[in-house]
């Protein structure tokens, strides 16, 4: 009877001394969240992109196409801005989640799919577009300003009301643990490489609860490991997500090859909206050199308005062939739309300092509309606007 009590008051012991280890364990968790190496392969992130360019592009223009007719009670881009907003602000709020899921996945979504819905350049030619009145509407040049400021404050007003309600959805899927079965393996199998005790008998029920209730308060926090364009990081899914990045590709360009003449635009919009998409996450290197703006995004908006301005230029006056107004429409809704972005501008926007904000935001729509209003405003106000596209 007392060797019984004995062993029982050992095995309780032993018990209750496995729980402090996992108490105190957890208590370090808390000071000092845990860091999961992730790997950045760019070189699958550059292919990854591509297809979400795609279907990007392919949404921004159904979406305008859906939401373009008489009567309609606001301009049909604010759609395509507030849903791109709407998914960024899901995915900045689970951009370490996403990380660890899989890190080319979280550029491919915010990047390539929410920087293509959303577009920039086609917001500053709107706002030209009412100061100019090019729909030619009867009244006095006070409500053009009216107009155009109305594009202004509404599309930044949808924007952001889109991006806060993806962090509303995105805390509503915190809570209901979306990610909580990737985290806990990622903790578990750190605790198991730090050499912590894995046959714990009967505790092993208290020291899981404790470890899902700490990534609650103290979730792992990624350290990238830079593999640059090196191909030798690469797993399987890697190599798939590159050869499907490149087929979706050459997809695209046979449709635009073989597609009747109606349809030629959008195929080309497909088409061009991997490089705009691609060579705006190339100017994004560029963000950190200076704290109070963002240079690459910067550069890439005004890069963007400026290419945009000089194709309506093009399509305000100067005659040519139906294959030329649809490689010029492909410019503008392909290269320029995804080359610019909303979404990541308004990203930037709420995490700079208040006064830099606006800096930021003011110099972006100025040094737009100065474009507009140098390189188009000219001659439609000399010549007049006649569309030939």
């Amino acid at each position: 009877m007392m060797n019984t009590e004995a062993r029982a008051n050992s095995a309780l012991q032993q018990a209750n001394q496995e729980f402090s280890n996992a108490l105190r364990r957890n208590s370090d968790l808390l000071r000092h969240p845990p860091t999961i190496t992730v790997y950045e392969k760019k070189f699958v992130i550059t292919f990854i992109i591509i297809p979400f360019a795609i279907a990007g592009a392919l949404i921004r223009v159904a979406l305008q196409r859906l939401e373009t007719f008489p009567g309609a009670p606001v301009f049909s881009l604010v759609y395509a801005q507030w849903i791109g907003c709407f998914i960024m602000g899901i995915v900045t709020l689970h951009k370490n989640n996403i990380f660890f899921l899989y890190h080319p996945l979280q550029v491919a979504l915010s990047t390539g799919l929410c920087g293509s819905i959303t577009t920039f350049s086609s917001w500053q030619l709107g706002i030209f577009d009412e100061f100019a009145n090019i729909n030619a509407a009867d009244h006095t040049r006070g409500k053009n300003v009216l107009a155009a400021l109305s594009q202004l404050v509404v599309t930044l007003a949808m924007s952001f009301s889109g991006y806060h309600c993806g962090h509303h959805v995105g805390r509503w899927l915190d809570h209901m643990g979306l990610f909580h079965p990737v985290l806990r393996r990622l903790v578990g199998g750190q605790t198991s490489n730090n050499g912590d005790d894995k046959n714990s008998g009967g505790s092993n029920n208290g020291i899981g609860e404790i470890n899902g209730n700490i990534i609650e308060q103290s979730p792992p926090v990624p350290q990238l490991w830079h593999c640059g364009f090196s191909i030798s990081c690469m797993s399987w899914v890697d190599r798939i997500i590159v050869v499907f990045g490149i087929l979706s590709w050459i997809g695209v360009i046979i449709a635009a090859v073989l597609a009747p003449a109606d349809q030629r635009e959008l195929a080309l919009t497909c088409v061009f909206a991997p490089v705009g998409a691609l060579l705006r996450w190339y100017l994004s290197f560029f963000n950190g050199i200076r704290s109070d703006i963002f240079v690459g995004t910067f550069a890439a908006n005004m890069l963007g308005t400026l290419v945009l301005a000089v194709i309506s230029l093009l399509r305000s006056g100067v005659t040519m062939s139906s294959v030329s107004c649809s490689v010029l429409g492909a410019l503008a809704d392909g290269f320029c739309g995804c080359l610019t972005t909303i979404s990541t501008f308004v990203v930037e926007l709420s995490v700079l300092p208040l006064r830099q904000s606006y800096i930021y935001a003011l110099t972006s729509v100025v040094l737009g509309q100065c474009f507009m209003f140098i390189i188009v405003g000219p001659f439609i106000w000399t010549r007049g606007f006649n569309g030939t596209c």
